[in-house]
């Protein structure tokens, strides 16, 4: 009878850093359970122990070193990025240096009361250490897809499909051609937008259909409106920056989105005032009497324009309805006014766009609560 040789190494590496942390933290909580004794899973990582030669040497020093409780311990390089600089078999640098000590250890064989998990991009397949991994055992490779190749699709429809699966869900057809627009190839999005869907679908039991999905799930296009909307409607003049300057900075065209930013601070100020005039109306004392009030709506009464507040889905307007109960009407007002004046400064004068959205910014929420 042929026994099955115990796994005690792995190494997860690739060029898709998203999906590779992402499984190496699945298999860390297989090992070693959800709750990680310190004494029983040692973890090395990059910006705890030092420079990165400082953490090879840590690294080999904890795989020789028996375990202080129990007869078995996991070692755990985490996160690593720095496999690419193992260099060639001559190469004097030294962390090529430590990562060839490394590859030797492993070719010799590990100690019996060690297992030892590696993950991070980059480790090369033609090289020494990828070698010794694959033989002694299991390497994992993820690749990031590439959608500018014609397979790029099926590739991350694939790493959608398996991430959903891993969830315990199941995404119809239609959502994830859905999913694929909204993500691009961005995997490291997939696990906070399946979230997103399970607990806006009330759990993992119930279906999920497009148009839940449209809900929750925004393109591209309408990141900048749905970003600004949360920060503005926590009132947090530092997220609010922040989420500026983040959108601003990584725009290739930087003045034409501080005054994308202008106009859907203005449009979430507009939306929330509506929100308000109809709760007052309809005398709708909550968010969620709100919600209730437009699910009763027969569809007759329901418009098809997704910006007018019968049009919105019950719960997007309930949550809009909870930010704006932190701003009154004679501030929403105001708000709206100075976003106007902002977006006329930024065309009229010489001020920088990003200039005028920070100011307008500090003057709306640095106003006192009335």
């Amino acid at each position: 009878m042929v026994t099955e040789r115990k796994i005690n190494l792995y190494l997860l590496t690739g060029t898709d850093e998203a999906q590779i942390s992402c499984e190496a933290e699945k298999l860390i909580e297989r090992l070693a359970g959800p709750n990680l004794d310190p004494f029983v899973c040692d973890i090395i990582q990059e910006n705890d122990t030092g420079p990165t030669l400082e953490i090879l040497r840590t690294l080999i020093r904890s795989i020789l070193s028996p375990p202080f409780l129990g007869n078995q311990k996991i070692v755990w390089l985490k996160h690593f990025s720095c496999f690419a600089a193992e260099g060639d078999a001559k190469a004097k640098d030294p962390v090529a240096v430590a990562l060839r000590e490394l590859s030797t250890l492993i070719q010799q064989g590990l100690p019996e009361y060690v297992t030892l998990v590696l993950d991070g991009p980059n480790c090369d397949g033609r090289k020494a250490f990828f070698k010794a991994c694959s033989h002694h055992g299991d390497v994992q490779t993820f690749a990031k897809p590439d959608m500018s190749r014609g397979s790029g699709q099926a590739e991350m429809t694939a790493v959608l499909q398996r991430a959903a699966q891993a969830k315990g869900i199941q995404l119809p057809q239609s959502v994830c051609e859905y999913l694929l627009e909204v993500l691009g190839g961005d995997t490291a999005a997939i696990d906070s937008e399946l979230e997103k869907i399970i607990c806006y679908a009330g759990g993992l039991q119930e279906p999920i259909t497009l148009a839940d999905v449209q809900q929750v799930c925004v393109g591209r296009g309408e990141e900048q409106t749905w970003a600004v909307a949360e920060a503005l409607g926590q009132r947090n003049l530092q997220k609010s920056l922040a989420v500026a300057d983040n959108l601003v900075s990584q725009s290739k065209t930087p003045e034409q989105t501080a005054r994308s930013l202008i106009m859907s601070a203005a449009g979430f100020f507009r939306q929330s005032l509506r929100i308000r005039v109809l709760m007052q109306a309809k005398r709708l004392p909550t968010p969620n009497a709100l919600k209730m009030y437009l699910e009763s709506l027969p569809a007759d009464k329901k418009s098809k324009d997704r910006r007018e507040i019968t049009g919105m889905h019950p719960y997007r307007a309930m949550k809009l309805a909870e930010q704006a109960r932190l701003y009154n009407p004679h501030e929403m007002i105001q708000a709206i006014r100075i976003l106007r004046d902002a977006l006329w400064q930024t065309t009229s004068s010489s001020t920088a766009s990003y200039v005028a959205l920070e100011n307008a910014l500090l003057q709306i929420i640095g106003w006192p609560r009335r």
